[in-house]
């Protein structure tokens, strides 16, 4: 007993020794376990965790304007209140967390970062905003936000669609929400929850649909799961048989070329696998450029459909013929010119016969 003692006194010398980092360890341990825990964008639970954490915000924002209003709340709540923010502040993160997750998943590191690095800078941001969020501007202006965020991929999931106007749907039935939790907060004063709320959360509406059609927000919620190039792709019973020249030793990790030696009449083959959750069906592209003085420069664009809800993506591979060497990228696009990721490469010319080449199953 008195060992247990020693060890229960050790550990309270040490976290009082390191009290001040413990935010820090929380934080990153708690993005860790999302990234560990949280599975498919269209698995239920997940999203119940996620809507129950929009939730718990939003009656805390209620409670919390009930109490500054003189209404009469139950001594617990009371007693509770100045705990309020920090219990908003945990639920804001862990939704920030599991944004960074899912949209990591459907982003390219191309125009769609932007949205990616928006995230986790608001992460990183909600660690300091414990003292701030009594602020109605800047806690309307966030609710709003995660809603929003939480609708772009959940109603698509729901309803089946990926078309832009489900994205433009899910910012209204976020802005409503949103300002009907002021309102009911406030009691009723629809006046009053206008003045504090109505400009930051129609800025947010604004700004997420001015950069969902800019292209800068990633399709969410598909994801590219692989983009490589290949010599050979055929289909067979048992999946997809693809070719490439085995990697030297350096590279073992790797299971396709890059650069690509491509001998004069061979065929390059790009090989993707798409997720998308089940029951949905979209239209995508494979967009085919080489890169020239002048930039990229679009050669083919080869339209495909997908049908969601197989774990490993749904795999599909386009050919191209002519082809000279040089920089090359195949981007995975939406009919809408979404970027869900790309296959980028440097093709090689191999006057010599390849050697032996290996094959895969995908």
């Amino acid at each position: 007993m008195s060992s247990f003692k020693t060890v229960v006194k050790k550990c309270r010398d040490f976290y009082g020794k390191h009290e001040k980092y413990s935010a820090a360890a929380v934080f990153a341990l708690g993005f860790i376990w999302d990234a560990l825990t949280l599975r498919r964008i269209d698995n239920i639970w997940d999203n119940l965790i996620l809507l129950g954490y929009l939730i718990v915000i939003g009656a805390v924002i209620v409670l919390n304007l009930r109490f500054e209003c003189g209404a009469a709340i139950h001594d617990r709540l009371r007693r509770a209140a100045p705990r309020f923010p920090l219990a908003m502040q945990f639920c804001f993160g862990g939704l920030f967390s599991s944004y960074v997750v899912f949209y990591f998943k459907s982003a390219s590191f191309t125009r769609t970062a932007f949205f990616f690095l928006l995230l986790v800078g608001l992460l990183i941001a909600n660690e300091f905003l414990e003292n701030r969020l009594q602020n109605r501007t800047l806690l309307s202006a966030f609710y709003c936000f995660c809603f929003f965020s939480f609708l772009a991929f959940f109603l698509p999931v729901v309803l089946r669609d990926i078309r832009p106007c489900i994205f433009v749907l899910a910012g209204v039935v976020a802005m409503a929400i949103s300002f009907l939790v002021f309102a009911f907060g406030l009691g009723g004063k629809w006046k009053s929850a206008a003045r504090q709320t109505a400009v930051p959360i129609a800025v947010v509406f604004l700004f997420l649909n001015t950069l969902y059609f800019a292209n800068l927000i990633p399709p969410v919620p598909l994801a590219l799961k692989t983009g490589r190039p290949y010599h050979h792709v055929e289909k067979t019973p048992a999946g997809y048989k693809v070719k490439y020249v085995p990697p030297s030793i350096f590279y073992f990790w790797r299971s396709w070329d890059n650069p690509f030696y491509w001998t004069p009449g061979e065929s390059v083959y790009c090989f993707t696998s798409i997720f998308a959750p089940g029951g949905v069906r979209v239209s995508l592209l494979h967009v085919w450029s080489r890169k020239t003085e002048a930039g990229w420069t679009i050669t083919d664009r080869i339209p495909f459909s997908i049908e969601g809800g197989r774990d490993g993506g749904y795999r599909w591979y386009s050919r191209k013929t002519a082809v000279v060497p040089g920089r090359w990228r195949v981007q995975v696009q939406t009919q809408t010119g979404q970027i869900l990721g790309e296959a980028a490469f440097t093709i090689k010319r191999s006057d010599e016969p390849h050697e032996l080449l290996e094959s895969l199953l995908e």
